[in-house]
């Protein structure tokens, strides 16, 4: 029983018996115990019956049995045979049998119970407490609230446990605004925000797109000064939630603090850590945990770390080491339908339609039941490509395997219209979703506005006007495509005017990805003013990634600035001050560099900017390709 062992525990009462010894009152007490912990309450029933003196723990260890049982009944009968027997309930038996009726959701013998609790004891904080959690657990917030009110009235002081099941129930109930206010008064009421309150609030993020809610939380995390290392639960969704939107400043810090404190992650932390490493880019940072994880600590990864080590390599760009990854762990860990499915997905965004059907036949083989999911992935493989026929022999197997497609399926095949330049077929198709109620969202028209960027710019304010009427909400991807179209046409300010709308109008914020395009526009209009205010915006909102640093190194350069770019690169790397732009693991690619070096060799200022800066680089040992250093001392 002390290692945890209890139904080896249980199973010695058959020897004990066997070998003609009778139990005492102790051996039959820790028995009924020890049944209740591993779930034999059919034998803590028998010990029950046949002990010769029973304590009030024994009582209460055949109460847990009947809440085990969902027995409420038999909960009540333990409690009457106590009532009956020399020994006195206390506050703590009856606060046992009210944990069965919250358990079963009798909340009115809950009531009853307490009335009868009040003539024999006084209440305490563990009584209103399981009241709370059973309000809670039927969703009546608002009498749930009332519990913490009753508990005043009694003189009781609320605890951390009050307050944070009251905090679950109203975020549960989508009533995020109580929930601050309930955390407002737990901060007056000087009871400490704990893990358990951060982490009930980072799950109601998923509920929310209110940017100002995920600065309020991220401020409250500060506030509490709470060593995040200290709980793996509040670790894994801080992660979660700052890969989800996009934090990458505070995703930095958070794995900083990881790699020093003497945290030993489980499988699904160094699943949640090798997302966020991935979130970063820092694909490097990936394998080092993954190494760790089954190298050095010899640890079996599950179908959930596999499945994030997968999607880090294909959204990193390393297909073919995700390819061998999944080849040699198959054998032991099952591959499933996620894991298939990433793989497709990285020969998709690699335009390797035919491997992607390579696939998609092993799948087969090994007898990997397909979902609509799957042969989204699969069609998108092939719509990239323009592949039709391709993707007609797919819905014809998709058909087959009962798996119905969905808005995603039609709007990958839009785009395969999209990428013929077939915009015709393109547009029937989507009214023929609109007909059949499934243009719902702005994945659809993103798909064809970004079509007709390339083939009919006329239609795109057409699906603009149909996304008004048809209330759609755009999206930070839509915007992103705007601005791309708007910059190509020479109408910036038409991109200026949706970026400042659209976010307004739909409550959203702009990502990085949307500055940047914005960024793109500016500089490929002649406003290099502007593209230098946007970036400045991008860093004290989220800070700016190494795509952000050469684009804006890229259009300086192509306007002349020379000097600019160069203190954009030092910014970049923290060379001057210390401070570094980048996000750590990230580097600024090499074409940018070079492209800056021939500028500075072809302006004659090598010898007074170029080497300098190539100096400052190996100083602070930022790598240095061969062809930066002979492009620059070539003249």
């Amino acid at each position: 029983a002390y290692c945890g062992m209890y139904d080896k525990a249980c199973g010695l009462y058959d020897e004990i018996i066997n070998d003609g010894l009778e139990p005492d009152s102790m051996m039959y007490g820790c028995l009924m115990k020890f049944s209740v912990e591993c779930g034999r309450t059919d034998l803590s029933q028998a010990m029950f019956d046949k002990a010769p003196c029973l304590e009030i723990q024994n009582y209460m260890s055949l109460i847990r049995a009947a809440g085990l049982d969902g027995d409420l009944d038999r909960a009540f009968w333990v409690l009457q045979k106590l009532r009956e027997s020399d020994v006195v309930p206390d506050i703590a038996a009856y606060n046992c049998v009210l944990d069965v009726c919250v358990s079963v959701g009798d909340m009115v013998r809950v009531r009853t119970l307490m009335a009868e609790m009040r003539t024999v004891n006084a209440l305490d904080v563990i009584t209103y407490n399981t009241l709370l959690k059973g309000y809670c657990n039927t969703g009546d917030f608002k009498a749930a609230k009332n519990v913490l009110k009753e508990m005043v009235d009694d003189e009781l002081k609320p605890n951390d446990v009050s307050y944070n099941c009251l905090v679950n129930c109203a975020v549960t109930a989508g009533h995020l605004s109580e929930a601050w206010d309930i955390i407002a008064q737990m901060e007056i009421a000087g009871v400490a925000i704990d893990h358990f309150t951060l982490s009930i609030m980072m799950k109601a993020l998923k509920k929310v797109k209110n940017y100002k809610d995920l600065d309020m939380i991220f401020a409250l995390v500060d506030r509490t000064k709470l060593n995040v290392c200290s709980d793996e639960v509040l670790l894994n969704t801080l992660l979660e939630t700052c890969v989800r939107y996009q934090q990458s400043p505070r995703l930095e810090a958070i794995i900083g603090q990881v790699k020093t404190c003497s945290l030993r992650p489980s499988v699904h932390t160094y699943g949640s850590l090798i997302k966020a490493y991935s979130s970063l880019k820092r694909i490097d940072g990936c394998w080092e945990l993954w190494s760790e994880m089954v190298e050095y600590r010899a640890m079996v990864p599950n179908e959930i770390t596999i499945g994030c080590m997968l999607d880090a390599l294909v959204c990193n760009g390393q297909v073919e080491q995700a390819v061998a990854l999944l080849q040699q762990w198959k054998d032991t860990v099952r591959p499933n339908i996620v894991m298939y499915s990433t793989i497709i997905k990285g020969f998709a965004n690699t335009r390797q339609a035919s491997r992607a059907m390579d696939v998609w036949e092993e799948m087969k083989a090994r007898g990997v039941k397909m979902n609509t999911v799957v042969y989204n992935a699969l069609i998108d493989a092939q719509a990239r490509v323009g592949s039709m026929d391709t993707v007609s022999r797919c819905m014809e197997a998709m058909e087959a395997d009962g798996c119905v497609p969905d808005m995603i399926t039609y709007s990958t095949i839009v785009k395969g219209y999209c990428v013929k330049g077939d915009m015709n077929r393109a547009l029937e198709v989507f009214r023929c979703m609109q007909k059949n109620k499934m243009a719902i969202n702005s994945i659809i028209y993103n798909t064809l506005l970004d079509g007709c960027t390339r083939h009919r710019m006329d239609l795109a304010e057409e699906l603009l006007e149909d996304m008004a009427k048809n209330n759609i909400a755009p999206s930070n991807f839509t915007l992103g495509i705007l601005v791309k179209m708007y910059g190509r046409n020479r109408l910036l300010r038409k991109a200026f005017e949706v970026v400042e709308l659209y976010p307004k109008k739909y409550g959203f914020a702009l990502n990085p990805q949307v500055r940047t395009s914005l960024m793109c526009a500016c500089i490929n209009n002649g406003a290099l003013d502007r593209a230098y205010d946007i970036f400045g915006d991008l860093q004290r909102v989220s800070g700016a990634d190494a795509t952000a640093y050469g684009v804006l190194i890229s259009g300086t350069v192509r306007h002349g600035n020379v000097a600019k770019a160069v203190e954009l690169v030092e910014d970049a790397y923290g060379l001057v001050n210390g401070k570094r732009g980048l996000p750590q693991g990230q580097s600024l690619s090499n074409e940018h560099m070079e492209s800056l070096l021939r500028a500075l060799n072809n302006q004659s200022l090598s010898e007074t900017l170029g080497v300098p800066l190539l100096d400052k680089l190996r100083g602070a040992k930022i790598v240095i390709n061969s062809r930066l250093i002979s492009s620059t001392v070539k003249t």
